[in-house]
């Protein structure tokens, strides 16, 4: 699969799961999530002390395409659809902190 512009939350889980799925590894996956996200903070701490550079905003940006890939490795081990749990998600939480949804007037 190759991905595009016009990519969506199902079609990168699919791409990931074709790529990179090792349900045998839960623990790794989880663990890889966690490293990811020392690896994107630790760019954001470079920013914070020395200012957004391109080099910086490019990790940065690699970084959060690693964090979205093991959340989408950790979706596919347990065959959640991420696409229905942000939606589920959201709505739940609309309710708990009673906010409105907005109204796309595109």
């Amino acid at each position: 699969m190759v991905l595009g512009p016009s990519l969506t939350i199902k079609a990168l889980q699919k791409h990931i799961k074709e790529v990179d799925h090792h349900p045998e590894k839960k623990l790794q996956v989880v663990l890889k999530l966690i490293e990811e996200i020392g690896e994107l903070s630790v760019e954001i701490n470079h920013e914070i002390a020395d200012g957004l550079t391109d080099k910086t905003k490019q990790n940065i940006k690699h970084e959060l395409y690693d964090v979205i890939h093991f959340i989408n490795h950790i979706a596919n081990i347990y065959e959640i659809d991420l696409e229905e749990a942000i939606i589920e998600k959201d709505l739940i939480n609309e309710q708990r902190y009673k906010r409105n949804r907005r109204q796309n007037n595109d």
